[in-house]
Order: C-alpha cells, then sequence, then structure tokens
C-alpha cells in the first residue's frame, strides 16, 4: 500500500497539495507511457501494451522503491524532498528507461515507445545533473514535458498546457521551490519535449 503524502501545513491551499499529488513525476510517469504510446503507434492496442511495459519497469519500480524508503525514513516524502538524496533515484531511472529501450528495442517496438523512453530517459538525466548542486523542479519538468508532447501529438490536448502553470504555482506555494527553479524545470521539460516531437517526424 503507497505511503500516504505529507499532511498539509498550515495556511497552504488545498489547491497547491492536489496539484503536486495528482501530477506528481511518478503518476504522470505511470500513465503518460500507455497514453503516448498508443497515439503513436498502430494498431493503438500494440502501442498501448508497449506502454504499460514502460510504466511497470521505468515508474512502478522506482516508485517502489522510493516508497520503501520512506516507510523506512530515509526520504520524508514520496516526492523525495531533500537534493542530496535524489541523484540516485534519477540514476536508477535512467538505468530503467535505457534497459527498457534496448528490451522494446529487440522485441520490435515501433518508434513511437522508443522515443518516448528517449525523453523519460533525458528528463531524468536532466534532474540528475542539475540536482548535483541545485534543486530543479522535477514536477515542473515532468509536467511540461508531458504537456508539450499530448499537444503536439494531439492538439486538441492544448488545454493541458495550463497544468504547468498550475504545477508550478503549488510547487513554490508549498515552499518546495523557487520560481527560479520551478521556471527551469519546465523550460527544460518543454525543450526536451520538443525535441522529442520533432524524432517522431
Amino acid at each position: 500500500m503507497p505511503p500516504a503524502p505529507p499532511p498539509a501545513a498550515a495556511g497552504v491551499p488545498r489547491w497547491a497539495h492536489l496539484a503536486g499529488e495528482l501530477l506528481a513525476p511518478w503518476v504522470l510517469a505511470a500513465v503518460m507511457p500507455p497514453l503516448v504510446c498508443a497515439l503513436t503507434t498502430v494498431p493503438a492496442w500494440r502501442g498501448a501494451l508497449n506502454g504499460l511495459v514502460v510504466t511497470v519497469l521505468c515508474a512502478l519500480v522506482p516508485y517502489a522503491v522510493v516508497a520503501r524508503g520512506v516507510r523506512r525514513g530515509r526520504y520524508a516524502s514520496v516526492h523525495v524532498p531533500r537534493r542530496q538524496d535524489r541523484p540516485p533515484l534519477l540514476a536508477l531511472v535512467v538505468g530503467l528507461t535505457v534497459a527498457t529501450g534496448a528490451l522494446l528495442r529487440a522485441l520490435g517496438a515501433p518508434t513511437g515507445p522508443l522515443v518516448l523512453l528517449g525523453l523519460m530517459t533525458g528528463c531524468a538525466a536532466a534532474g540528475l545533473l542539475v540536482s548535483r548542486w541545485w534543486k530543479i523542479s522535477l514536477h515542473a519538468l515532468v509536467v511540461a514535458a508531458s504537456a508539450v508532447v499530448l499537444t503536439g501529438l494531439e492538439p486538441v490536448a492544448a488545454p493541458v498546457l495550463l497544468t504547468v502553470p498550475w504545477v508550478g504555482a503549488a510547487r513554490v506555494r508549498v515552499g518546495a521551490h523557487t520560481p527560479a527553479q520551478v521556471v527551469a524545470g519546465a523550460l527544460v521539460g518543454a525543450a526536451l519535449a520538443a525535441g522529442a516531437l520533432a524524432l517522431t517526424g
């Protein structure tokens, strides 16, 4: 059973906590692969199956590691608020995405799932590099990458771009990040997503 999120701090509005929980990086890492792979693969069901493999190996496995760390008192919450704790976990994600990409490639997966894995690797690698000295917002990075990819694949999904300022404002409001850390995360995520879209043609 997943550990409960930390209680809301006094004076912090509920919308800020909801944004951080509902659109947490691990949530998007679990939801986005089946969706994006279905949108970029024919037939869609094959893409969704490839995406589920990505979800299990690249989202649920790292989350299980973090959840275990929370239960043992190593991490304060599933958001891993201490910058120093993040690089090893992000390195794990990089390794898992690369290994999953190799697995799917060997199984003959089409371009869409492989490009998505490349994007996930890029997001984790960027977070890994920056987190060594600065606490870039992983929430903003991942939500921006997700929103830009969805909008690029399906322009009708453009309203999801509004989640980027919502999550960014929430992370500042709860005291998890400075505005600069949020803006940097969003810019990096959007840039990586734009590169992934270019590769999908």
